[in-house]
């Protein structure tokens, strides 16, 4: 197993002007590091930008002007990014991933089909922190050793992965472990689109099989929304009294219970039963067993819309032992039931790359280690 960070300079914030490369052994020991500079064959526009800061590259202008276009090339960025047993890295990769693609566009060119991780997501979870981070400030923030020149991609290259070795450090997990933590992190460029893995409803269900707190509670309500809406009756429909009717129950219990809530989806879709988390158009609310016999009720809960429906339809409340008794259910045998899986259905929608939240995995594993995140940085930084 190889690990290779690369980084791509444009020069207009979409034509490629530079490709740089690290290639390291799993003990993050650099094999290999280099750097083409590419003929952009447009204008540079890096200053005067608005909103944007002024970037200054490494190599002047006439130099980029000097060097061969991408075609040239095409077949050794390839051979580097589908080569078998690696790990591909990169900080904000889906945008030099986005670059790579614009790039086989505009000259006629294949798609270059690669997996990666993103280090900016993995740091962003490291420290539960909702801003993106740049390499320069990461650098600052860990102490690594500052690169010759920023803005030199193979520079930035192994910044990156001395980023992610020094969080795979602090954590004393191989990057592989580190992955598993952080799925949302993980993406794909293949046939012109890339995306972010973790964001798809199969990805989802497929951390949650693994480690139901895997995903962050944003995360969580986002699987439940496009689960509910995907789902599909597995063979004949089961009538019963939820027989075309719409349901739903507590956001807590879908947070917190989130792999039997997406079983009971399933199970109510075999019955004909639309899960709808919009109370006001349901026919039926499952409440728990604290909000049945709690005093006060939170009047921003769902529970509270249903008991005072301002929408003209009458909602009946019903208890979960209820629920379980109408699906032929007990808490055991729902326990007992399999994480489902995504509904196979064709999509004519066009997916494009996309970022969301990101989870606090290890968050929590370093709070098991007893290591307090605010000791580890600088809050000057």
């Amino acid at each position: 197993m190889r690990y290779l960070t690369f980084d791509i300079e444009c020069c207009d914030g979409r034509n490629i002007c530079e490709f740089g490369y690290v290639i390291t052994d799993e003990s993050f020991k650099m094999v290999e590091k280099d750097v083409f500079t590419v003929n952009p064959e447009k204008p540079f526009r890096l200053t005067g930008r608005k909103n944007q800061d002024d970037l200054t590259l490494f190599y002047p202008e006439e130099v980029y002007y000097a060097s061969p276009t991408f075609p040239k090339f095409y077949e050794r960025i390839k051979s580097l990014l589908t080569a078998k047993d690696q790990i591909i890295v990169g900080h904000a990769v889906g945008n030099d991933a986005g670059f790579l693609r614009n790039a086989c566009k505009r000259y006629g060119l294949d798609p270059i089909n690669f997996d990666f991780v993103d280090s900016q997501k993995i740091y962003k979870e490291f420290t539960n922190d909702k801003e993106s981070i740049s390499l320069e400030r990461a650098e600052k923030i860990f102490d690594l050793s500052k690169p010759q020149y920023l803005h030199k991609s193979d520079d930035d290259a192994l910044l990156t992965i001395e980023l992610v070795e020094k969080i795979c450090s602090v954590l004393e997990m191989s990057l592989t472990e580190v992955i598993c933590l952080c799925p949302t992190a993980c993406g794909k460029s293949h046939n012109f689109n890339v995306q972010y893995t973790g964001n798809s409803l199969s990805s989802m269900l497929s951390a949650l099989a693994k480690n139901e707190n895997t995903l962050s509670q944003s995360k969580k309500k986002l699987c439940i929304q496009k689960f509910s809406e995907k789902v599909q009756a597995e063979g004949k429909i089961i009538k019963n009294r939820l027989t075309n009717t719409k349901l739903c129950f507590s956001s807590s219990y879908e947070k917190n219970h989130i792999k039997d809530a997406l079983v009971l989806i399933q199970l109510l879709a075999n019955c004909g039963c639309k899960y709808n988390s919009k109370v006001s158009e349901n026919d039926y609310y499952v409440a728990t067993d604290e909000e049945l016999t709690g005093g006060d009720i939170d009047n921003h809960t769902r529970y509270h819309a249903a008991l005072h429906n301002k929408g003209g339809r009458n909602v009946t409340v019903l208890s979960f032992d209820e629920l379980f008794e109408i699906l032929g259910l007990t808490p055991d045998s729902l326990s007992k039931h399999q994480m489902p899986k995504a509904p196979k259905r064709k999509e004519n929608r066009k997916r494009v790359y996309s970022a969301g939240y990101v989870s606090n995995t290890i968050g929590a594993h370093l709070k098991s280690k007893g290591i307090d995140l605010l000791s580890l940085f600088d809050a000057d930084a």
